[in-house]
């Protein structure tokens, strides 16, 4: 059987890399989800910065690759396929847990936003409806004893 090339192993190593990557994510933004749900902002937080570090990586592995997939030559890119297929599969279904989360992450939050849009809107109306009965502060009704 022939060797496998160094630069297959190393192709290989950074779909690894990339394949955990988004196993963290997944349970970073699975924490997101749940610190939504449970309206926990510190956590929230938490697990919003948790993500910066793991999504630089991912573009420091892509930006790795890159050149290589761009200068490698055909039969190496046939057998880093064959070799990276079992990893490829599970990095892409490991995406499209991300994906669904995420998406399901972003729905709450566009939710809850519009509501409390609503609340400032109706917020705003009872103060202009306030304001109709006159200023306050210093002054006196014309209806008390003092005025």
């Amino acid at each position: 059987m022939p060797q496998t090339p160094p630069v297959i192993h190393h192709m290989i190593e950074c779909l690894r890399k990339q394949k955990d990557c988004y196993v963290q994510l997944l349970a970073v933004a699975q924490r997101q989800q749940k610190a939504i749900d449970e309206k926990n902002d510190p956590d929230l937080l938490k697990a919003l910065q948790d993500k910066n570090p793991l999504l630089q990586t991912l573009q420091t592995l892509d930006q790795e690759m890159q050149p290589i997939l761009k200068n490698m030559s055909d039969p190496d890119r046939i057998l880093m396929i064959q070799k990276g297929k079992a990893l490829k599969d599970e990095a892409a279904q490991t995406l499209e847990q991300l994906i669904a989360v995420e998406d399901a992450c972003a729905k709450i939050l566009k939710d809850k936003k519009e509501d409390a849009l609503e609340q400032i809107k109706k917020l705003q109306e009872h103060k202009k409806g306030l304001k109709g009965y006159g200023q306050t502060g210093g002054q006196s009704s014309r209806f008390s004893q003092e005025g």
